[in-house]
């Protein structure tokens, strides 16, 4: 849950800008000393107006708000996020607006209770670009990689290392809010498994999840 700051700088009242993912709801805290502030999400087409805040936030020092739930907007939203805009209530204080940034939730693509299996690939050839972490807000920071290869029944450990993925496998972190994927051309035969860390833009982390991809002879 994300707390917004309402502030004032001369006439100009300012509701702080914020991001969040999906799942979480935020609060307001008025700082403004000179007057009591009430988000609400004004009219934009033949829907009602509706209360953002459930109360208005008096002038500070004053409770918090209660928890409000950020909308999601119809049709389903983008992978890259989206904004709600919002109001106030008051009369008189129609000029003030606030913005949240909503992004999807940091996650891995697939059941994160077990080891996610990506396409077979042949090797020392190109695979197609697949994704590992969906949501969450750019940048991307991708650390604590480690890998082993294995072969053989029973399977036995030909090689591993740390800071890496694999031979001849990288990581591709997005610059657009859609998350983390994997590239490369894989120069070893037998089965990749390899874990890393993200954090994202907001400050949230998603931990070790494991993957493996088979790797073939070409």
């Amino acid at each position: 849950m994300k707390t917004i700051h309402i502030t004032r700088n001369g006439n100009v009242v300012t509701f702080e800008p914020v991001s969040i993912d999906i799942t979480e709801n935020v609060i307001f805290r008025n700082l403004d000393t000179q007057a009591a502030h009430w988000p609400w999400f004004r009219k934009t087409d033949d829907s009602p107006e509706k209360p953002f805040a459930t109360n208005q936030v008096g002038a500070a020092p004053s409770l918090n708000s209660s928890q409000c739930t950020v909308p999601t907007p119809q049709p389903p939203p983008p992978p890259s996020g989206y904004q709600v805009t919002y109001g106030c209530k008051i009369a008189g204080h129609e000029n003030e607006q606030g913005v949240i940034s909503v992004f999807g939730q940091l996650q891995s693509i697939g059941d994160p209770g077990a080891p996610i299996s990506l396409h077979p690939a042949t090797q020392n050839v190109p695979i197609p670009r697949q994704q590992l972490v969906s949501g969450g807000k750019s940048p991307y920071r991708v650390s604590e990689k480690i890998f082993q290869i294995t072969a053989g029944t029973p399977p036995t450990v030909i090689q591993s290392d740390k800071d890496s993925i694999g031979p001849g496998l990288q990581l591709s972190p997005t610059d657009d809010n859609t998350g983390v994927w994997v590239t490369g051309t894989p120069t070893a035969v037998g089965t990749y498994h390899f874990t890393f860390v993200v954090d994202d833009g907001m400050g949230k982390n998603l931990q070790q999840v494991q993957y493996f991809m088979v790797v073939g002879k070409a």
